[in-house]
């Protein structure tokens, strides 16, 4: 097979980290990437970092390899969207004009009192689903997982060793639907709001020598928002993207200041040549549609999933043409 014998930068001895973004609903198409990567036998993260969805997406990949390699991974995402989609068509957020309601509702009443017993259909999912113990004992796959402090605003990231199901719904907390997940006497709400998703520890602490960011914000919106309701849902993609935005300024600035140096070794060489690839959701996904990140519809969820291996499948492509053509591709 060619991708076995021309060397690319998703390569397993590319020592490859994935980053992926949250995005509630969205995380469907991250699904869909990692699906059609890991039926790639040369495909193969030693780390992974996310945030919210993106959090949920990692340990699922992490778990399910540890079952039963990149097949069990596959299984184990492909279980949990089912999951998530069979719980919506039964929740009210389904219903025709839920969303507006939802959103009139969040803005006047406070999840203690929209939601008193804290109830939350993705905990019961992932406790079912997941033997944490386990996989806090494997520390196979490298995990940076981030969550907000809502005290001081600062992202924790929580490493493989520390993964529970409360670090999860941390993560995962949307302050206006859920209330605050307490760890170690600190509340936590989303990671998407300060490391969407955290990159530099992930880059800095592993070996990694090639980043792929799995992104959930589009690259470029064309159309200017008019509607009060478009205008706010951009502002929050532009808000939650400007994290990862940073550390990719970050990185790209450490590589040409190495460049420009005497010749650095070990980390610094690493940091210098690292080969960073990014997967955009499209910016179809968000305009005049009436998918929501909070209603995962099942139709929903399959178009994204869809998608999601459609652009795998280019990066793909893309890989088998530069490694064919002897390109090495580097930098930020």
């Amino acid at each position: 097979m060619f991708w076995r014998s021309h060397a690319t930068a998703l390569d397993r001895n590319h020592t490859l980290a994935i980053a992926l973004q949250g995005g509630g609903a969205y995380g469907a198409f991250t699904w869909g990437v990692l699906d059609r990567l890991l039926a790639e036998d040369d495909v193969f993260p030693r780390a992974i970092s996310g945030a919210s969805a993106g959090a949920v997406n990692a340990v699922l990949i992490a778990w399910g390899m540890l079952e039963g390699g990149r097949d069990g991974a596959r299984a184990a995402l492909r279980r949990f969207w089912s999951e998530i989609g069979r719980t919506a068509l039964m929740s009210p957020l389904g219903l025709p004009g839920a969303d507006l309601r939802l959103d009139i509702w969040t803005r006047l009443f406070s999840p203690s009192q929209l939601n008193p017993l804290n109830l939350n259909p993705l905990r019961d999912i992932l406790s079912a689903m997941i033997d944490f113990e386990a996989l806090r004992a494997s520390g196979e796959i490298a995990l940076f997982l981030s969550a907000t402090d809502v005290a001081t605003g600062e992202p924790r990231v929580f490493r493989e060793q520390a993964v529970s199901l409360d670090v999860l719904m941390a993560s995962s907390c949307l302050p206006s639907m859920t209330q605050a997940v307490e760890i170690d006497g600190r509340s936590y709400w989303d990671g998407g709001f300060s490391a969407n998703p955290p990159i530099l520890p992930m880059v800095l602490e592993t070996d990694c020598r090639t980043l792929l960011v799995v992104k959930l914000t589009p690259d470029e919106e064309p159309n200017l928002p008019t509607q009060a309701a478009d205008i706010m849902a951009r502002l929050r993609r532009i808000l939650v993207n400007g994290s990862l935005q940073r550390d990719l300024s970050a990185l790209q600035e450490m590589g040409t200041l190495l460049r420009r140096s005497a010749l650095p070794s070990g980390d610094l060489r690493r940091i210098r040549d690292l080969a960073v690839r990014q997967v955009s959701i499209d910016h179809r996904f968000f305009s005049g549609s009436q998918d929501s990140a909070m209603s995962p519809r099942p139709e929903m969820l399959d178009r994204l999933f869809d998608a999601g291996v459609a652009a795998a499948e280019l990066l793909i492509a893309q890989e088998r043409a530069a490694a064919e053509l002897g390109v090495t591709a580097g930098g930020a």
